[in-house]
């Protein structure tokens, strides 16, 4: 199947932004990443603004999408769900390097950007206490652990391990990683169910 246009323009702009940043990013820029006319580009997106937040926003539906799939799988236990939790996002950030560079480092300069961006941030971090909460309450949580600094010890744990892990070239998804990154969310884990 073809990737529509717009998609295309997405990948490119992405891409972009990852490579060079906001600031230095221009839509002639975006238009030779996505290999598309730049009157193409401004018929999806009339600024680069516009198409940055929709990069954003898109990026982050990804993530809340791939890790709720996780945490609905009533097929896995509870317990089981916080550490595939762990799998998920190690997966979906070394096969979105370029997204995950975004979402760690998505200060631009500008205040209404950059709130506009921790808003959507905001809801995956909500999305993810609101699942811990849930294994909280049901004991597979110790319960003096603060749900809140769950959600962004996992975020930034595992982000950060991909994107070192990216830029040193090395593989991103080795089982020492991930067994080290397990051993460490196990400690918040009760051990008795």
């Amino acid at each position: 199947m073809a990737i529509s246009k717009k998609d295309q323009i997405v990948q490119g702009a992405l891409t972009a932004f990852a490579q060079n940043g906001y600031s230095e990013t221009t839509m002639d820029t975006i238009a030779e990443a996505a290999q598309v006319a730049k009157g193409t580009l401004y018929y999806h997106f009339t600024t680069k603004e516009e198409l940055f937040l929709y990069v954003i926003e898109k990026g982050v539906k990804m993530l809340i999408d791939s890790v709720e799939n996780v945490m609905n799988n009533e097929q896995l236990s509870l317990a089981d769900r916080m550490i595939s939790v762990l799998d998920e996002h190690l997966r979906f950030f070394s096969e979105n390097r370029e997204l995950c560079f975004l979402l760690l480092s998505f200060f631009t300069g500008d205040e209404n950007r950059d709130q506009m961006m921790a808003r959507h941030l905001a809801d995956y971090f909500l999305m993810m206490e609101k699942h811990m909460t849930v294994l909280q309450q049901q004991g597979y949580i110790k319960a003096e652990v603060e749900v809140r600094t769950i959600a962004s010890a996992m975020f930034g744990m595992v982000g950060f391990t991909v994107l070192r892990k990216q830029f040193r070239k090395e593989p991103v998804d080795i089982s020492t990683s991930r067994e080290t990154l397990r051993h460490m969310l196990e400690g918040i884990l009760q051990t008795n169910n």
